[in-house]
């Protein structure tokens, strides 16, 4: 993760500079994004800001946010236009997660290979470097 872009996120425990990784989950293929953080000097997982409900009905470009820190993880997608809530609600068990529709092309801006990888999985080649990748 050479010359990362990196979102500040704030949070209950201060302030973050995160680095974002884009790929899809095994199960299912939904979207999957990571957060990374860098400690003494190298990139560590922060942690997930999707969560996998591969029986919830979503489109390509949605996904549901991690419960965990989720009202500071809806402010990061927010405040970054990283793509924006909508008013359905995932389930899984007792829990609850809010489903938000992400910005392919924003989130190309931060992790563009991972992008590229989930067009193709999905035939999508609004990028145009995807199809020669």
């Amino acid at each position: 993760m050479e010359d990362v872009k990196t979102l500040g996120f704030e949070w209950e425990y201060g302030h973050e500079e995160l680095a974002i990784e884009v790929n899809r989950y095994a199960y299912g293929g939904g979207l999957y994004i990571g957060l990374y953080s860098k400690v003494d000097g190298m990139w560590e997982a922060f942690g997930d800001l999707t969560v996998n409900l591969p029986h919830e009905p979503r489109e390509i470009n949605e996904a549901y946010i991690d419960s965990f820190s989720s009202e500071s993880k809806l402010e990061f997608i927010k405040r970054h236009k990283l793509g924006r809530q909508l008013p359905d609600i995932g389930h899984s068990g007792f829990e609850t997660y809010a489903k938000v529709v992400f910005d392919l092309d924003r989130l190309a801006e931060f992790d563009k290979e991972g992008v590229n990888k989930f067009r193709r999985f999905y035939g999508l080649y609004q990028d145009s470097n995807a199809a020669e990748k």
